[in-house]
């Protein structure tokens, strides 16, 4: 909670930064974001997969940046949360994320985490005087006036002619009383921006910290200055009602009229006049503007409260009812005003009762019951929290309003939003279908299937999701979930024969036997592949179908006896189904009927490593590459394996040629900067490790392993970061986070 003596200057804080330069056209807010997925497909269609993955990595980063945002404008603050989490894990920029997720924190009330986050960014960065202004404004929200006062000094001093953090600075001074040196600092800010906008500005602080004079002298000078100026009328009218209560309501009044005559379409001017008049018992005169302000977006709740009364004065009781219930709508929730909503329960409670609904009457005064028996100070309240436009509740949220001013989406109508949410959807799913299609493509297939699910989760339904989805967990033999993802492709393309085969091929392995047999029986290729004849035949064993097995078992031998090949197929299905010793004896058969058949060997030397059995392994993989030495799986699975026997020295040969092939390998980069680490060659160790970590972001054995590559480097708070992260992400995987 922040105590109320602390609110003015969060809010002047946090205004601050927003108002001293001139306003340009508002920029598209997803420009960026587009220019990241275009340069990302060109670099793809040029073959520069690394320069693609970057890219796209990037759009990442853009486009749960704008979800955020628009999350934190529509107060959908968890929503902004986890959109931000994930952007602070898209790429290895995260200054903007962890300046994003303070911001929500303060709206959320947690102002130690957005001073933890906003220290972590500081540390990186400690001449950001953005991230260091905003760290003041979360020192405030958490009860540090005097901290904040510090870090916009220090701010001021390395930059004394930046005006935004001058204005900033002198509010600080005027919350801790030392209101000759903010004197000093604004008459700085008129000199370097002597435009009226600037008085006002000045004057509507001088007002939040209750120096009504000067602030009356502040707004006076930006009219004569400009006549036209906006809001001096305005401020000068809340200045009336603070100062001497209900007996500044005419002046105020006045004030907000000449105000709305500057912009008569202005839906606060509107709603503050109307407010007011409410207050004076002039109802008729204040419904057309309550009726304004409530067609507003988003919808202010003051408007349908004082609209209810106003209609409820005027014996227009329905309408009253109507407004009531929106304004109830629009308080209640997390950190609601009690006096506000004890005020709209009184008031329904009485429209309820003239139009005869006794008992719906009785349960809302029951709500009011504080305010029935205190009519008089309650309408003092009302005056004094809502027409004064100050902050009304203990919370940060209601001193926040501001920030989204500085929000790419601020000014932005509603329709527009929509637009720019779909935008943003739509290329979060593509930059993460084709990040899991160009891992797909290097053969990483546990790395794909987490891009596509990222992509799945973002818009299930976008265009061959599905399908890679069930392609990368048919390689990383996930087959139940497989057959899920390609069940559901297959809805949208119920005739494509690859797509049917490779669901009953999931089904096969997830053991649906059943279904497998119905899809394969009329798989035009069956007939002559002989791995989908073996899948077709074992199926039919299984669903008991036996006496239909037998013929298929008994032409593929007729026609296939002496293929090598088929017996691969047959010692890797073998495998696949855990029966090591059965493949062992069929694939050595094959290699019996042909000593250079691709994959015998290989899958013999996975089949040894899984078993432990290193030496056997070694002499598996070495005899493949002999045959076959571009194998760069065969390769790295060498590699690991000399790793694991302690001859770590030869490994990296081996690694550095797949990677000289094969430079997004991302499991050879890790093996090999692990390697480099532990020989001691720590700096070339962070390059590769580096390298791994931007083509697997979320792996956590790569996060640990290149923080402890920085600390060997010196670069300690990289190394904290890192293993920050490690820890969530294996709380992640743990299932111990969202």
């Amino acid at each position: 909670m922040t105590p109320s003596f602390l609110r003015p200057l969060l809010v002047l804080l946090l205004l601050a930064p927003l108002r001293l330069h001139a306003q340009p056209s508002a920029p598209d807010p997803a420009r960026v974001l587009d220019e990241e997925m275009s340069a990302a497909e060109v670099a793809l269609r040029a073959g520069e997969v690394q320069l693609a993955e970057s890219r796209y990595r990037g759009a990442l980063l853009e486009g749960w940046l704008l979800l955020g945002a628009l999350d934190a404008a529509a107060g959908r603050l968890p929503e902004a949360r986890a959109s931000l989490e994930r952007a602070a894990v898209s790429a290895t920029e995260t200054r903007r994320a962890l300046q994003s997720l303070a911001l929500v924190a303060l709206q959320s009330g947690d102002a130690s985490e957005a001073v933890t986050l906003l220290t972590r960014v500081l540390a990186g960065a400690p001449q950001d005087l953005a991230t260091r202004r905003l760290l003041a404004q979360a020192l405030v929200a958490g009860g540090k006036p005097q901290e904040a006062v510090q870090e916009l000094e220090e701010a001021h001093a390395a930059a004394p002619r930046d005006l935004e953090l001058t204005f900033t600075l002198a509010s600080g001074y005027l919350r801790v009383q030392k209101d000759d040196a903010a004197a000093r600092l604004f008459a700085e800010v008129v000199k370097g921006r002597p435009i009226p906008q600037t008085h006002v500005l000045i004057g509507r602080t001088y007002r939040d910290f209750g120096h009504y004079d000067a602030a009356r002298a502040a707004l006076r000078a930006a009219l004569k200055q400009d006549p036209t100026v906006r809001r001096a009328h305005y401020y000068l009218g809340m200045i009336a009602v603070l100062e001497n209560g209900t007996a500044g309501l005419d002046e105020a009044i006045r004030e907000f009229q000449a105000e709305i005559r500057l912009a008569p379409r202005d839906p606060l001017a509107s709603l503050r006049l109307g407010m007011a008049l409410v207050e004076a018992q002039r109802q008729a005169e204040a419904l057309p503007l309550l009726e304004r302000a409530a067609r507003s977006q988003p919808p202010p709740a003051d408007a349908f409260h004082y609209l209810g009364r106003a209609l409820l004065s005027l014996d227009r009781p329905p309408e009253a009812e109507a407004a009531l219930r929106r304004a109830l709508e629009l308080t209640q929730g997390p950190g609601a005003d009690e006096v506000r909503l004890e005020g709209i329960h009184y008031l329904l409670g009485q429209a309820l009762r003239r139009l005869g609904r006794a008992e719906e009457a009785v349960t809302h005064f029951g709500h009011a019951e504080r305010v029935s028996t205190d009519r008089a100070r309650s309408s003092r309240e009302y005056l004094e929290r809502y027409l004064a436009d100050l902050p009304n509740t203990g919370s940060v949220v209601a001193a926040l309003p501001a920030v989204l001013e500085g929000s790419p989406v601020a000014g932005v109508p509603e329709q527009g939003r929509q637009d720019l949410r779909r935008r943003a959807t739509a290329a979060l799913a593509r930059a993460y279908l084709n990040l899991g299609v160009m891992h797909a493509q290097a053969q990483r297939f546990a790395r794909a299937a987490e891009e596509l699910e990222k992509a799945a989760a973002v818009d299930p339904g976008f265009p061959q999701v599905q399908y890679s989805l069930g392609v990368a967990y048919f390689n990383t033999q996930r087959f139940d979930v497989a057959a899920a993802a390609l069940a559901r492709a297959r809805a949208q393309a119920p005739e494509d024969p690859g797509l049917r085969r490779m669901l009953a091929l999931a089904l096969f392995n997830s053991e649906a036997y059943g279904e497998a047999a119905d899809l394969l029986r009329d798989d035009p290729s069956r007939t002559a592949d002989p791995s989908l004849q073996y899948a077709y035949g074992v199926a039919l064993v299984r669903s008991g179908r036996a006496a239909e097995a037998q013929r298929i078992f008994s032409e593929m031998l007729s026609r296939h006896a002496g293929s090598a090949e088929l017996n691969v197929v047959l010692g890797q299905a073998h495998a696949q189904e855990g029966d090591y010793d059965a493949a062992v004896t069929t694939l050595q058969h094959a290699l019996q009927l042909d000593p250079q058949v691709a994959e015998a060997n290989a899958t013999l030397g996975i089949i040894h490593l899984k078993r432990g059995e290193l030496p056997q392994a070694e002499r598996a993989l070495r005899a493949e590459l002999r045959a076959h030495p571009g194998d760069l799986q065969s390769q790295h699975h060498l590699a690991t394996v000399l790793e694991l026997e302690g001859r770590a020295e030869e490994a990296v040969p081996l690694l550095r040629s797949v990677l000289k092939a094969r430079p997004e390998f991302g499991d050879a980069r890790y093996l090999l900067g692990k390697i480099l680490l532990a020989q001691g060659a720590a700096a070339e160790a962070v390059e590769h490790l580096e390298a791994a970590a931007r083509l697997d972001p979320e792996a956590p054995n790569v996060r640990y392993q290149l923080g402890q590559a920085y600390q060997k480097v010196g670069r300690a708070d990289r190394a904290q970061a890192e293993f920050e992260l490690f820890q969530r992400l294996k709380d992640k995987r743990r299932g111990g986070t969202p």
